[in-house]
Order: structure tokens, then sequence, then C-alpha cells
């Protein structure tokens, strides 16, 4: 008879470790939650790139209207306030492309091009 305070071996087995109550603990699998965590991060992300950023912003404006650079102003201003609602890069891109422009600096009383994006009807 062997004393209690050794364990019992038998030869050919795992040595297992024993927790205070002597049962042997497995940590559990959980690779089912995980792969469920991760497809849902990545279609959460796929839906942010897709309804999130998808609309950047209305069209360019069709409609133009002759306008006089004022000390100050900007391209991207002159965008911002002809055209609120649009892309404000594509309407700068499209003030340029109406008037001939490259990269120099606008002229106080300069005569510009720009989309707008109101008909100019009479309003009160």
């Amino acid at each position: 008879m062997r004393p209690p305070s050794r364990a019992r071996v038998v030869a050919g087995a795992a040595k297992q470790t024993t927790c205070g109550t002597g049962t042997v603990t497995r940590p559990s699998v959980r690779w089912p939650w995980l792969v469920a965590i991760a497809v849902a991060a990545c279609l959460v992300v796929t839906g942010l790139g897709i309804f999130g950023a998808g609309t950047p912003g209305g069209a360019v404006p069709s409609q133009t209207a002759s306008v006089s650079v004022q000390p100050g102003d900007s391209l991207h201003a002159l965008a911002a306030r002809f055209a609120p609602d649009a892309d404000q890069g594509a309407v700068v891109a499209r003030i340029k492309e109406l008037n001939g422009l490259d990269d120099s600096p606008l002229l106080p009383g300069m005569p510009l091009t720009v989309p707008v994006a109101w008909s100019g009807g009479s309003g009160s």
C-alpha cells in the first residue's frame, strides 16, 4: 500500500495536473464563439465602409453663375458658398475647368464662372 500523499503513477499515461479539489480541469474550447465574433466584426466594418463612406456629397451642380472674386476669397470658399451640399473638391475642380485656372492666386475683382446649387429664381 502506498501513502496517501503521493500521486499514483501509471505507465504511459500523461501527467495530469489537479486543482485543490483533486479534479482535472481543462480549458473549455471557445472556437465557435471566436469565429462568430470575428465574422460579426468583419460584417460591421464592411457595412460601415459601404453605407458610411458611400455618399461623400452631392453631385456638382450643372447650373452656373458669374461671380466677382472678393478680397480673401479662395476656390474652396467659393465652392462652399455657392454649392454647399456638393463635394467641395469636385466643385473646386469644376471651377478650375470652367475658368481655365491653374494654381495661380485669385485676384479681387476677377470674374469667375462657378456652379451654383440654386435656380436663381425670385425669392422674398
